[in-house]
């Protein structure tokens, strides 16, 4: 059949009822429906299936056209309209300008998702730490090409200083993709990344863009880049290297003119040590390191983010901002933040949320304790004040998970030591590990 000879994956049916059974079970992106069927009209159904199955394409045949049904198939949703006999050719053209349409939508989607997402950007603080980061990132943003690489701990921002970067450069008006290489299923990442090609694999009949390409003329941010296989890591150094990359299936390069920004809160150097990094990726990837300080050591960021997050939370709620007073700031200052701005955010977002005061004290935060300081320096029990925000179960998972972080980082990352640290088994760490969402 000429379109199985172009690569699209077909069933054919010859009767309206058999057609809604083959949708159902083969959920085609493009129906060919003819208008004159033994069992009905399909101009008729037309309406029906637009209704039932919203994200399919229908394009109408017919041997009787003229202009009237030809409007009213447009106006039920039709995407085009064919008159038989038709030339393959014409045919081949009117899918060929879905696919250009379609792939068009999608990237307007994301345009409009990137957009509402990057207006979300904006560095704040003014310590010492901060004012050099900014500095560095518009020395970084400069470049146009250089790769970067942003080290710090969990929830210090590093997404955040890839759009900055991205933002101040000659390539903000191109696209930012932002990628969590630890959360797409290792068997996926290779065609996530780097698209595969039309019969590449079985049952995938039209191609697929990957990542990469989604982000050509601008930005492509790797979070968790230690998380990566040695195989994609190989591919990846290529493209660093040569600008080109192959989708799965094809044998023709696909030039991209794409900056790199990776970032990782693992230590790379042990990983090559234990020959779980590549050493020339690692070298290729920190042309310009950035080491981002984690919030306990930026003591006058604290407070000026505390009082960002109140007036956003406070506006979107229609609340009136609350004061801090001066032994809630003292509170604030003294606590460790390990989940840093992340933590910070979601804490200020609770009290927002809890409490109508037109003050906010220490007390209110009195949920904070069990892991103020390091493990050992938690609250004493004695120091603790029972009020409407106590919770004796995220006290003890609090604690539970300061230990866990600490077992971890004391055994770099080996699971079965950390364990035996703890005193459970390997498989009971890696439920809790998954349970606080440790990373």
């Amino acid at each position: 059949m000429f379109l199985e000879d172009e690569g699209y994956d077909v069933r054919t049916g010859a009767t309206l009822e058999e057609g809604y059974r083959l949708i159902d079970e083969f959920s085609p992106q493009v129906l060919l429906l003819d208008i004159r069927l033994p069992d009905g009209n399909g101009l008729d159904s037309l309406h029906d299936m637009k209704e039932r199955y919203p994200e399919m394409t229908v394009m109408m045949l017919t041997a009787f056209g003229d202009a009237k049904t030809a409007v009213r198939a447009i106006k039920e949703g039709a995407f085009d309209y064919l008159t038989k006999p038709f030339e393959l050719e014409e045919l081949k053209i009117t899918l060929e300008k879905w696919i250009k349409q379609h792939h068009l939508e999608k990237e307007v989607e994301r345009y409009r998702e990137e957009e509402r997402r990057t207006k979300l950007v904006r560095m704040i603080g003014e310590s010492e730490q901060m004012n050099e980061l900014k500095a560095k990132i518009s020395l970084i943003a400069e470049s146009n090409d250089t790769t970067v690489l942003v080290r710090g701990e969990t929830g210090t921002g590093k997404e955040l200083v890839a759009r900055s970067v991205h933002q101040q450069s000659k390539r903000a008006e191109g696209p930012f993709v932002a990628v969590n290489c630890a959360s797409i299923p290792s068997d996926l990442i290779e065609i996530e990344l780097f698209g595969r090609e039309k019969n590449s694999v079985s049952d995938h009949s039209q191609p697929k863009v990957g990542l990469m390409e989604w982000a050509d003329g601008g930005t492509l941010f790797l979070d968790e880049i230690g998380d990566l296989s040695l195989e994609i890591q190989v591919k990846l150094l290529r493209f660093l290297e040569d600008k080109k990359i192959k989708r799965i299936g094809s044998v023709h390069d696909i030039e991209m003119d794409v900056r790199v920004i990776a970032a990782t809160n693992r230590s790379l150097e042990e990983m090559i040590e234990e020959k779980e990094f590549r050493s020339d990726l690692y070298y290729r990837l920190n042309v310009v390191p950035i080491k981002l300080t984690p919030l306990r050591n930026r003591d006058r960021d604290i407070l000026m983010l505390t009082e960002h997050f109140l007036d956003e939370f406070c506006q979107q709620m229609r609340k009136e901002t609350p004061i801090l007073r001066a032994d809630a700031k003292k509170r604030l200052l003294h606590y460790d933040w390990p989940g840093n701005v992340r933590e910070l955010k979601n804490t200020i977002e609770r009290i927002a949320i809890l409490h109508q005061e037109r003050e906010l004290a220490a007390h209110h935060f009195d949920f904070l304790n069990p892991v103020e300081g390091n493990v050992e320096g938690s609250k004493p029990v004695d120091d603790v004040v029972f009020d409407e925000l106590f919770s004796l179960e995220d006290h003890i998972e609090s604690i539970e998970k300061k230990y866990i972080e600490k077992a971890i980082q004391e055994s770099k990352w080996n699971i079965t030591q950390a364990g035996k640290l703890l005193g459970i088994s390997r498989y009971a760490l890696q439920r809790r590990i998954e349970k606080y969402n440790i990373t």
